[in-house]
Parts: structure tokens; sequence; C-alpha cells
């Protein structure tokens, strides 16, 4: 059944209803007219064209006011959209896919089942490769589109991401001895027939509880979350992340608290990540897409930009010369993976950045391998060699300072063998008095 059938009823019984279907496209008023159809329950007292046109107009009625309030923009073709965009003053290309989504959610029809979308995303991709932003010189009809320049810079920020994506991989699993987890998180099943914005607004708010008590205890998290929409189009989380082993249970049951929908699944929706390449290269398979969400866990919103900047060499913000361009040596010869996110300061826990400071931070660090590595930040970026696992007692105070029984009368037997900072301490006895000189000290004379 058409809607055509039932339009004269509904004009003449139901104005009002009438007026709201009116600047709805044609293909959007078929599709209602035919779900209303299959699930109407026909009586013999109404004749069924009759009895289609009520249940559509008290189908109407359910609908939100602001998915009714938005049924002109919706139905608009590109070209008309941009019209209305240059009266208006204001970008409506995502508020019209907006509100062509959601009322696929109420259809429940698939992105490719929509016509209406298929042509205005054929239509903006036409004008898109249309549009000649840098003309050839030789030809001006010809050169760089809007198009090209956008799916170049699209490619640039996927490097940009998989390279950041593997750096702390292996700054967590090597550095810190974390361990890697791919959590897929989604929502219940009455979260699929409401709208977008609250599905998403809920499934962030479990995850961000979930983070506010990580933050809470102290624990720290690394990763990467890629927000994405599933076949009915509604969000879901795949996480890509690190956690100290000794947290990994406490995490766990902070997961499922916020999400109890996937306890009954919870092999599927917890795994352990044992190829870091193909996970990555998973949670960016829609890079681009409008709704795909793409956010890193621990580090700083302008990591893309700080790891672009220091990958070409270049000044930013308050990072010193001598950090960019260590950073920018580690990062063109692919050597200790995530060292380079430390010297740019990436992160955004300080305790994590002051790792790489003068005077380090081992709140994350552990002993062992971990401080290892931390000294060897330290000597690529300040030229000095330290052990960071070595006893907390001051060395001076291990000195040993034992004055000479014997009467010599040199006056510097007196001064602890200590003074050279580069030598260990000796017996008095046991060398001249060029070996316990020290800055500032005179040589030696006979009383």
């Amino acid at each position: 059944m058409q809607y055509d059938e039932i339009d004269h009823w509904i004009r003449t019984t139901r104005p009002d209803v009438w007026r709201r279907l009116l600047p709805l496209h044609g293909i959007y008023k078929n599709e209602i007219t035919r779900k209303v159809a299959e699930n109407c329950a026909f009586l013999a007292c109404f004749e069924e064209t009759e009895q289609v046109a009520m249940e559509v107009v008290d189908w109407v009625e359910t609908l939100s006011d602001d998915l009714v309030s938005g049924f002109d923009l919706l139905s608009q073709s590109y070209s008309e959209l941009k019209q209305t965009q240059r009266i208006t003053g204001q970008v409506l290309t995502r508020k019209a896919n907006r509100l062509r989504r959601n009322l696929r959610r109420v259809l429940e029809l698939s992105p490719e089942q929509d016509r209406v979308q298929q042509a205005f995303d054929d239509e903006k991709l036409a004008a898109s490769k249309s549009f000649i932003v840098v003309p050839d010189r030789q030809n001006p009809d010809t050169g760089l589109s809007a198009h090209t320049l956008r799916q170049w810079q699209l490619r640039k920020h996927y490097a940009v991401t998989l390279a950041i994506a593997d750096s702390l991989h292996d700054f967590a699993t090597g550095f810190l001895g974390y361990q890697g987890l791919f959590l897929t998180l989604t929502l219940p099943g009455e979260y699929h027939a409401c709208s977008y914005e609250e599905a998403k607004a809920e499934i962030s708010r479990r995850w961000k509880t979930v983070r506010r008590k990580a933050r809470e205890k102290d624990v720290l998290l690394l990763g990467m979350t890629a927000l994405e929409l599933q076949d009915d189009e509604t969000p879901h989380y795949h996480i890509q992340l690190y956690i100290d082993p000794t947290q990994r249970v406490w995490l766990e049951e902070q997961i499922l608290q916020a999400f109890p929908n996937e306890i009954e699944r919870q092999a599927e929706a917890i795994k352990d990540i044992r190829d870091v390449l193909s996970v990555s290269l998973y949670l960016t398979k829609d890079y681009g897409k409008p709704e795909t969400n793409l956010t890193f866990i621990g580090l700083t919103r302008d990591i893309r930009a700080r790891y672009t900047n220091v990958y070409a060499g270049k000044r930013y913000g308050t990072l010193s010369d001598a950090r960019i361009a260590t950073a920018h040596r580690l990062i063109k010869r692919k050597a200790f993976g995530g060292t380079a996110l430390l010297l740019m300061r990436g992160f955004s826990d300080e305790r994590v950045n002051r790792i790489s400071a003068r005077h380090p931070d081992f709140h994350y660090v552990r002993t062992g391998m971990p401080r290892v590595l931390t000294a060897l930040v330290h000597t690529m970026h300040f030229r000095t060699v330290k052990d960071f696992n070595a006893s907390p007692v001051s060395q001076t105070s291990m000195v040993r300072q034992k004055v000479s029984a014997g009467k010599t009368g040199v006056q510097s037997l007196f001064v602890p063998t200590c003074l050279n900072d580069y030598q260990e301490g000796v017996p008095a006895s046991a060398c001249g008095w060029e070996r316990l000189q020290s800055r500032g000290q005179p040589p030696p004379f006979q009383g």
C-alpha cells in the first residue's frame, strides 16, 4: 500500500497530522505506510485503507517533536540543503544526517535501504569531486579537488593515529609492563529502539563511570577507543586498553558493573591482545566515517598535532629543542617505541610525563627493567648515566671516611675521599694527593 491511497483520508479527517507529513519525502511516507500496514490487525468494521490511515496517524503522534519538526530538513537533497545553509548561515549537513538516522531507527531501515540518504551522499560526493581547490596551471578545469584533498588528509591522519597507537602499545607493554585488553562493549536491547543521541549518551556515561572509578583508585589506563555503529546504527565501543596486571581483576569487575549485559558474553567482551597490529587496524577500519569517533586514553587531547610537529622536527608548545630533536630521531629510526611519547610529554597524567624529567617520578614505574629503561631515557636526553635501581641510601654516607691513625701531618687526609665524584672512595695511604684533589681544594703541604 502507498501513502497516496491514504492521503485523502488523513487530509480530511486529521489535517493537523497531514500538515506534519506534508514536507516529508515521498519515499519515507511510503515506508511508513508499508510498515504500519504490515503490523496492522485489520477489522471487518473498517475499510482497509481507512484502518491503515488511522494507524499511520497514531504512529506519527508517537514520534518525538524533534524528529517531526525536522521532516523538511531530512527530506532535502544536497543542493537544496546548500541553499538552506546559505540562507540561514548554518551548517546543517550533520543535523540532516542525524535526523535521517533516527527516522531509519524507527522504521528499522539500514543505511543501504535508505534511498534518500544514498541519493544525498552521491550528490555530495559528486559536488566534492567537481569542486577544484588547486587548479592546474595548464588547464584550470582540472587539478586537486576538494574530495582529493580530503582523502589525502584522512590518509595522513590515519597514519598518524596508527603510529601513535603503536608507540602507546610499546610504551605500555615494554616500558611499564602492562597487559593489553581488547574490549567490545554494547548496550542492552531497550536502547536499540531509542534515538541515536540517547544511546550515545548512555554508553558514554557507562564508560566514563569506569574511567572515573579508575581515576579515583589511582589506576592508570592507557589505550584507544573507537565509537562505531552497529547494523541498526546503535553505537558501541571497541577499546584497546592497557592496564597494570595487578589491577586487571578489579577493572573487569568495574566494566561488568557498568555493562551488566556483557556478563553472559564476558569471554567475547574482554579479550587479551595477541596481535596488536590486527587490533589497531580493526579499531580504525571505519576511520573517516561521520559517526566514527576515535580517541586516545591517557594521552593529551592535542597528541596528533604534537606528534605531527615532532615528526616534522618543528617546534611545538613549550617543548624544548632538545626534547623535539631527540624524539624526532627516535621516530625516524623507529627505535625505542614509546620513548618518543615520553619526550614529547604526550600523556595527560603529569606523573607519567615526569618519568623523563631530570628528577623522575617513579609513581607508575616499578623496579627492574622499567627503571633500566628510565635510565636509558636519561642517557639519551640528558647525556647522564644513572642507576635508578640502586639502593635509596645516599652513596656519600657509604664512603669510608676513616682518618689515618698515624700522624702524617698532611692536612688533606682529613678531607673525605668522596670529594672526587668520578672515583670510588679509597684509603688515603693508597695514592698521592692528586687522587684526593677536589674542586677548590689546595694542594697538601708539609707542616
